[in-house]
Parts: structure tokens; C-alpha cells; sequence
């Protein structure tokens, strides 16, 4: 079967590929033995089917994709990798040997990766990714980067919650359930990708890629916050803003909910690294020391610890720091009265750092340092300074091992910039 290139009936786009069934082999209990995964077989067609009735696909277009066949060698690769790269939503087949397979990882991590480069256009392209339960799979038994990838729907019914598909499947009493997981399946991935149109990607080599499921020590990008916390602030100044931790700061209060490392972090993980959150106490030093740090990372400076004597030993370390995968990011709340009326003992303090941090492009903003930086234009750039930074660092880590995924990471970082300075969206 080659690829779907033929076209929908009153439109001019190209049909690419609904979907990319993404399971794990269950292996024979003996050579004569029958084939354990017939039964994945047959749900994969009965939603081809389904998507046939209730879509517009022409004849002679399959609507999916699944490895029905055992192959390996670089054209079935190269063919894996194509449908990767152009199917619109990725269907893997939940079930404890699917997180214990590599290949799967590797799928996985192949087309989160050209979702994640995508995510630049400004789109949120999250739930392109839909899980279905083959086997009932605990929370706890999850990878962390499949916790917040969920599908709920009533139609699936607690049957289907209970038993997976394949204990519907099987079962002849179970089959009106099993009609209606397929139906809300098939529902779900029309409605998907003739609505959010997931764009092609570029094919990778994803046999170089390591598995999503496989926590990658390479990708660890750490967010370090250095601020007060509630017990250790002036008598005179707002407790509001801070928290029992450090990384509870959130300068931005009321407006804004959450702690400013939790938006850092979200921002992070969708430019394809693994967030990890510390106090300046924990890992300010690692980050800032004279022999590097191990991976990209940004400083979060709360600019009221420019008057506190107990910081002045980590602001000499900030001005002497000249890492080029290393930022700094200064929050500063327009409607904080208490900074305000401080800005003209705070400012020469930021002042100090500025000049390096700016001249290699790792200042959250040179407003930042005049003191008027709102959150409307404090998120935007906070992930300029993060792509700016990760980049930094993928360039120099493709001269590491490991340099093939590197490289893959720092096209997409550069695909992004690139659609930003052109006004794309």
C-alpha cells in the first residue's frame, strides 16, 4: 500500500493518512502456535471501516495506517518514518507491553517530535495524540509524558474501562460495547483530523530516536528560581506573591494563578526537553559554575532580592556567569506598588547584569531591566529566551554523542524561530 495521495471530493487539499495505529507485538506462544495479534488486526480495520462510513474519503483510500507486517531493513523504515511524518493523528494502542516496547518509544517520540516543532505555528496540537485502551492500563503504570494525554468520552462506557478492547473484543456478549468504543473511536479521529489538519513533517530517522518512554538525561532542561519564600522575606513586603518553596513564586498575582516556573516548565516540555524545577539554594551553583552546566536552563530572578544582603553572593555569580545555554529572566509586575516604589534602589542592581546576559541574547528583555514587563508580554518572551537557550546548547551538543537527535531538535527550534520572524503563525 503506498502512500494516500489522492484527493477529497469539492476540496484541493491532499489526503494525508487519518491515522497511525501504534501497538506492541504480542509474541506467539510457539511457532505453530495462532497469531496473537489477528485481534488488533481486526480492531484496526473495524475502524478503518467505521471512518469509511461516517468520512468523505474517496475509493481506494485507506484511512489509517498499522505495521501488519514484521519487516525490517531500511526501506521499511524509511516507510515507517514516512507515515509518521504524514498521518494527522497518532493512535497508540495503550497496554503494559506497549510501554515496554522500544519501537513503540521510538514511534512515539517520532511524531511527538514533529508535533512539538508544529506547536511553533501558534496551534495547539495536543490532542492529536489519541489513546485508546487496549489493555486496562493503570495511572501509576503510565510514563509521566502520558499523563496528560487522555481521552474521555461517555460513549466508550464503563465496559470498555473495565476491559480494554481487547476483552471486548472477544467476547460475544461484550460485542455492543465494543461496537460503540469503535464508533467513538472513529468519531473522535474524524473529527480530528478534518478539523485541526495536523500538516505534514519531514520523515526522520526514528530508529535513532531514543524511546518517549525512556526518561532521556540529555533533554533536561532545569528552571532555577531564585526568590524568597515566605519565611525568609522582609517584614514590609507583600507575602502574596511567594510560597512555603522558592519555585512557589509567582509574580504575577492575582492576574496569573500559578507559579511563574510552572509556565517556564510548560513551555520547556512542549519545545521537546524535560523541565526540572529548582530553588537557586538546590541547583543555582551547578547551573552557574565555572565548568558548565550538563544541560540549557534559565535563572527566574525575583528583582526584590537585589536589596536582600543574603543574595549578594548569588548576583555576584549571576554577573560573572557567561554560559551560552544558560538564561536569565526577569519578571516584573507592572501593578506591584511595593516594586515600584523600589524601582530606583532595584534598577542599578539589574543593571549590573544586563550587559553580558544581552549581548548573548539571554536576557528575558531589556525592559526587563527599566522595570515594566506585564505577563501579557512576559510569557511570549520568556519563550524567546528558552528557544534561544536550547539552541545554544543542541548546537553544541551535536558535537556529543547522541548528536542525531540533537540535530533533530535543533531544526525544529530553528523552524520555530524562523516562523516567528517571518510574522507566521
Amino acid at each position: 500500500m503506498e502512500a494516500w495521495v489522492a484527493s477529497i471530493p469539492g476540496s484541493d487539499q491532499h489526503h494525508q493518512p487519518y491515522f497511525f495505529l501504534s501497538y506492541a507485538r504480542t509474541p506467539r506462544i510457539s511457532a505453530n502456535g495462532p497469531d496473537p495479534n489477528l485481534w488488533v488486526t481486526k480492531f484496526y480495520w473495524a475502524l478503518c471501516q467505521e471512518i469509511m462510513q461516517i468520512s468523505r474519503l474517496p475509493d481506494g483510500v485507506s484511512p489509517g495506517f498499522m505495521d501488519q507486517e514484521l519487516r525490517v531493513g531500511a526501506a521499511w523504515n524509511e516507510r515507517l518514518a514516512k507515515e509518521l511524518a504524514s498521518c494527522r493523528v497518532f493512535v497508540p494502542l495503550y497496554s503494559p507491553r506497549y510501554f515496554a516496547s522500544e519501537s513503540c518509544g521510538k514511534e512515539w517520540a517520532a511524531f511527538d517530535l514533529r508535533r512539538k516543532h508544529l506547536m511553533g505555528r501558534g496551534s495547539d496540537l495536543s490532542e492529536v495524540v489519541l489513546p485508546a485502551f487496549w489493555v486496562p492500563v493503570r495511572p501509576t503504570e503510565l510514563p509521566k509524558m502520558a499523563h496528560p494525554i487522555q481521552f474521555h468520552d461517555p460513549a466508550l462506557g464503563t465496559k470498555y474501562q473495565e476491559h480494554g478492547v481487547y476483552g471486548l473484543i472477544k467476547l460475544n456478549r461484550f460485542r455492543d460495547h465494543y461496537k460503540l468504543v469503535v464508533d467513538a473511536l472513529a468519531r473522535r479521529i474524524v473529527d480530528l483530523a478534518e478539523n485541526v489538519r495536523l500538516p505534514p513533517g519531514t520523515p526522520c530517522d526514528f530508529t535513532s530516536l531514543p524511546s518517549a518512554f525512556v526518561p532521556d538525561q540529555t533533554r533536561r532542561f532545569r528552571i532555577v528560581v531564585l526568590a524568597p519564600t515566605r519565611d525568609t522575606l522582609p517584614p514590609h513586603r507583600d507575602q502574596r506573591q511567594y510560597g512555603t518553596a522558592a519555585t512557589d513564586w509567582n509574580p504575577y498575582y492575582p492576574q496569573y494563578d500559578r507559579p511563574i516556573a510552572s509556565l517556564a516548565a510548560d513551555i520547556v516540555q512542549s519545545l521537546g526537553f524535560e523541565p526540572e524545577l529548582w530553588s537557586y539554594a538546590e541547583r543555582g551553583e551547578d547551573l552557574l559554575g565555572p565548568d558548565g552546566p550538563a544541560s540549557p536552563g534559565i535563572v527566574l530572578l525575583d528583582p526584590w532580592v537585589v536589596l536582600m544582603p543574603e543574595y549578594q553572593a548569588a548576583l555576584s555569580i549571576l554577573r560573572r556567569s557567561s554560559h551560552p545555554w544558560v538564561g536569565l529572566v526577569v519578571p516584573w509586575h507592572e501593578d506591584d506598588e511595593q516594586l515600584t516604589a523600589a524601582t530606583d534602589q532595584i534598577r542599578p542592581g539589574l543593571r549590573a547584569l544586563v550587559p553580558t546576559w544581552i549581548e548573548q541574547g539571554r536576557l528575558l528583555s531589556r525592559e526587563a531591566a527599566k522595570g515594566a514587563l506585564g505577563i501579557g508580554q512576559f510569557a511570549p518572551a520568556l519563550r524567546e529566551v528558552i528557544l534561544t537557550v536550547a539552541k545554544s546548547y543542541l548546537r553544541e551538543a551535536s558535537h556529543t554523542p547522541g548528536a542525531a537527535n540533537h540535530a533533530v531538535q535543533a531544526q525544529g527550534l530553528d523552524h520555530m524561530a524562523a516562523i516567528k520572524e517571518s510574522g507566521g503563525t
